[in-house]
């Protein structure tokens, strides 16, 4: 009998010596892949890992992976994810509303972009209607073909075009007023309302914008009288006179678009100032000197 109880004995410490050593080699084994740090503060284990790992403490440990930066509570075994930093999270979240904010207010500003159209501003209204005021040659408050064959008159007699260039000049005029205001009738007249807006659409028309201010070499032509390719200031006050303006506005005109201070206009500078004068909407331009001062309103 007491053999018998000895045996027992002996074989119970044999087993709990082997559990314990499996329990220690397994612990051992994952050493370097595990890094375990206790909190006094509390009773979990923070448990960081950097590749997958089983964690051998007891033997259910071994049974439940553990996930990658867990914290793990050893009464119920239960990991939950680390939350971030109130204050980061907090940054992130404001961030992300800016954003946010910041793309629908692109989206916006591209939007209003391309449906916007030339010719929206209050500058280039202004100028529209000073040009409407200098083609008005009668001065009755409206433009009609009759002054268009004013204008081609003026430039033919105070200028110098001869037979050949007048009759061109005429039928560009013809073809202007065709494709912009329709029909050459006593009856077609256009007041500055409705210039604006014809010229608001030709600006905005890919193919009639090409066209715009083609007119423009033969007002050229008309006024270099000495057929030098240039105009000095005598030339653009006739240039001037023929719109029925003063040599005033014409010298401080041309003291502005001469931007070299050369003296003298060139058949390209007069046909590009002319041209930029319908489509720019830049004040800083000195086109918006081509025809005079702009009217006050």
């Amino acid at each position: 009998m007491a053999f018998s109880l000895i045996s027992r004995s002996l074989l119970r410490t044999s087993r709990e010596l082997l559990e314990r050593n499996m329990a220690v080699g397994a612990v051992s084994m994952l050493n370097g892949f595990v890094d375990i740090e206790m909190h006094p503060s509390h009773p979990t284990r923070t448990i960081s890992t950097s590749t997958p790992a089983l964690i051998r403490q007891t033997p259910q440990y071994l049974q439940t992976p553990v996930p990658p930066n867990s914290t793990v509570n050893p009464a119920s075994h239960v990991y939950k994810k680390k939350s971030k930093h109130p204050k980061r999270q907090q940054d992130e979240e404001s961030g992300s509303d800016t954003d946010s904010d910041d793309e629908f207010e692109r989206k916006r500003q591209n939007m209003h972009k391309k449906y916007s159209q030339k010719g929206d501003s209050e500058f280039w209204r202004r100028k529209m209607r000073t040009l409407h005021r200098i083609l008005d040659i009668n001065r009755d408050g409206v433009i009609s073909f009759d002054d268009f064959k004013l204008l081609h008159k003026r430039f033919t007699d105070l200028g110098h075009l001869n037979e050949e260039l007048s009759a061109e000049f005429l039928h560009v005029m013809e073809e202007t007023w065709k494709e912009q205001f329709g029909e050459i009738t006593p009856y077609n007249l256009i007041n500055a309302d409705q210039f604006l807006t014809d010229l608001h659409h030709r600006l905005n028309d890919k193919k009639m914008f090409k066209t715009m201010g083609k007119f423009l070499p033969y007002l050229f032509k008309a006024v270099d009288y000495d057929h030098s390719g240039h105009l000095d200031l005598d030339q653009y006050k006739l240039f001037f006179r023929c719109l029925g303006l003063s040599n005033e506005d014409a010298a401080i005109s041309f003291a502005v678009i001469d931007k070299n201070g050369d003296g003298q206009l060139s058949l390209k500078e007069f046909v590009h100032l002319g041209r930029q004068f319908f489509i720019t909407e830049d004040e800083s331009k000195i086109s918006k000197m081509f025809w005079g001062p702009l009217i006050d309103h």
